[in-house]
């Protein structure tokens, strides 16, 4: 009995240094990792420290695709100095400083090239659209970007918005309008426009929204419709504006292109249109005056069909039949500015 009391001793203590040397090895390890750990994180510091103290910029360079500013003052717009350091360089702020700063500047681009240069690369944004306000002309981009404000006279083809109330224009920053979406209207279809290949735009009246019209080389006016179709009947009536604006070269009167059925194209001239709507009011008169019935009144030039139209005067040099597009209809419901 006492052999086995004393064996039972030797086990429980045998245990007790195995359980002990496993205690100090997994301690070990741990001080090991912490140590390495620290030491890792110790060298990364000094590595960034180091970096800091000598990846200076010693140089600026400019890129600049036209002179509308100087280099000097995309640097200075920039903020980037001679001494900053490279790693200190946040490459987004920088480029919304510049943009913001200096309204022509459509993107700005940072670049680093060790060991100790930044490239500042900017391309320009040009005015597309002006609205007027008490003080002059506020210019904007195709994104609605404001450009520039008190402008007494727009250059020509910067497209006159009217129908829109402007609340906020500072350059640089994105136009407010009064009106509940106008921003998506406007800048949606003067995009949709120049993504069709029309850039002779000259106005755009969003006066009603159930009638929005455009005016293009100031001779020729498109009716669109409401604005939920607006870019859904551009589409569709691109080939009839494209084929008037290059028969059409000038003359006394007008072009109209109604494209507001959204399946059909009809092109008149204005003086046409007035001249029907005169002979309708003069025929309706008529009726009142003299009690003739429809049947019995006098010739009134006719509407426009969907084929076909009365044809424009002969003084006009504007194109002699009623051009009707090739392409389907948009579907109904496909609302274009969403």
């Amino acid at each position: 009995m006492a052999r086995n009391g004393e064996d039972g001793q030797y086990k429980a203590k045998s245990d007790q240094v195995k359980r002990s040397s496993a205690s100090r090895k997994k301690y070990k390890k741990r001080r090991d990792a912490i140590l390495i750990g620290s030491i890792l994180v110790f060298v990364c510091v000094v590595a960034v420290l180091s970096l800091n103290v000598f990846l200076k910029v010693s140089e600026i360079r400019v890129e600049n695709e036209a002179i509308r500013y100087t280099d000097e003052q995309i640097i200075t717009a920039s903020g980037i100095r001679v001494e900053d350091s490279l790693l200190g360089i946040k490459k987004k702020s920088v480029c919304a400083r510049i943009e913001k700063q200096l309204p022509y500047v459509g993107e700005a681009r940072i670049g680093i090239r060790l060991p100790d240069t930044v490239v500042i690369s900017v391309t320009y944004t040009e005015a597309k659209l002006c609205v007027a306000q008490e003080e002059g002309y506020v210019l904007l981009d195709r994104t609605g970007k404001v450009l520039q404000t008190g402008v007494a006279v727009p250059s020509d083809f910067i497209a006159e918005v009217t129908g829109a109330t402007l609340t906020e224009a500072e350059p640089g920053e994105k136009a407010k309008f009064e009106e509940d979406g106008m921003f998506s209207y406007v800048t949606g279809l003067a995009q949709a426009f120049e993504e069709n290949g029309i850039t002779s735009v000259t106005a755009y009246d969003f006066s009603k929204l159930s009638d929005i019209k455009v005016e293009i080389n100031y001779n020729t006016d498109v009716k669109l419709g409401s604005i939920s179709k607006a870019v859904n009947n551009l589409q569709f009536g691109k080939e009839v504006i494209d084929r008037t604006l290059t028969q059409y070269h000038g003359g006394d009167s007008k072009v109209v292109i109604d494209l507001t059925e959204g399946d059909k194209a009809y092109v008149r001239t204005q003086e046409d249109i007035d001249a029907a709507a005169e002979a309708a009011s003069i025929a309706a008169n008529a009726e009142t005056e003299t009690g003739l019935s429809p049947e019995t009144s006098p010739d009134v030039p006719s509407t426009i069909g969907e084929n076909n139209a009365a044809a424009p005067a002969e003084t006009t040099t504007a194109p002699q039949t009623t051009e009707s597009a090739a392409t389907e209809a948009p579907q109904e419901g496909e609302d274009a500015l969403g």
